[in-house]
């Protein structure tokens, strides 16, 4: 469930004027075959600014298995078109685990706020000072899905923090066929889990459709993942 909830790595209002470039983007989850919930992003963009909401909610059947959500918002700067994380806060629920987030950043130095529950250290917990250049999961989200230009699509990474956890999305080049791009991924867990985490599985690969638009853009419509569980598919709707 872990990785179902982190796909916005691949989830209301925005507080910005409606002269914004906006973009809202809505998923239907799956796993296993089964639907298991909605992903709803809500983005807008002016000059050099952006803010995001996202919304994961599940499905009443997954609801009836385990209790799982996510809410959050986020905002930052884009520069050279790169989004550079200010500021986020999210609540997070596993099903096993729940957490309450909120983080801003000093530069490109990410600053944990508050992380509730608060526990005690562990030995493999990692020093947010050092996680410079992270971006927070929902920012690194709606970057891979938003609708971009040929020359801007996929063909990155995205190193996330989420105030106790790193990991990191890599997107290959995309491969064009008729109307169809398709981009390969990863998401890999770097640092902050838990050793018995790490030994279970580390990398997490994906595949991302993207239908070319009239106006010559790639507007993200699927992808496929696995997941610890199997398989779990998002579309577009």
């Amino acid at each position: 469930m872990k990785l179902l909830l982190q796909t916005l790595t691949l989830a209301g209002c925005i507080a910005m004027p409606v002269s914004a470039q906006a973009e809202i983007i809505t998923l239907k989850l799956y796993a296993i075959g089964i639907k298991a919930g909605t992903i709803t992003i809500n983005a807008a963009e002016k000059g050099n600014s952006y803010a995001i909401n996202g919304r994961v909610t599940p499905s009443a059947l997954l609801k009836v298995i385990k209790e799982i959500g996510f809410t959050g918002s986020a905002s930052g700067k884009v520069k050279n078109g790169a989004y550079q994380s200010k500021k986020y806060a999210g609540h997070l629920n596993t099903g096993n685990r729940q957490s309450i987030v909120k983080m801003h950043w000093k530069g490109r130095t990410p600053v944990v706020d508050s992380y509730q529950p608060s526990r005690a250290k562990r030995p493999y917990d990692i020093a947010p000072s050092k996680q410079v250049g992270t971006k927070d999961l929902l920012t690194a989200g709606y970057a891979t899905f938003k609708s971009r230009p040929i020359d801007k699509l996929c063909n990155t990474t995205h190193d996330m923090f989420d105030g106790r956890r790193r990991s990191k999305i890599t997107l290959g080049k995309p491969v064009i066929k008729g109307s169809i791009a398709t981009c390969a991924g990863s998401y890999k867990r770097i640092a902050g889990f838990s050793p018995h985490d790490m030994q279970k599985r580390v990398n997490f690969p994906f595949t991302i459709h993207y239908v070319q638009q009239n106006d010559g853009t790639y507007r993200f419509n699927d992808f496929s993942a696995d997941a610890t569980f199997g398989k779990i598919r998002a579309i577009r709707k």
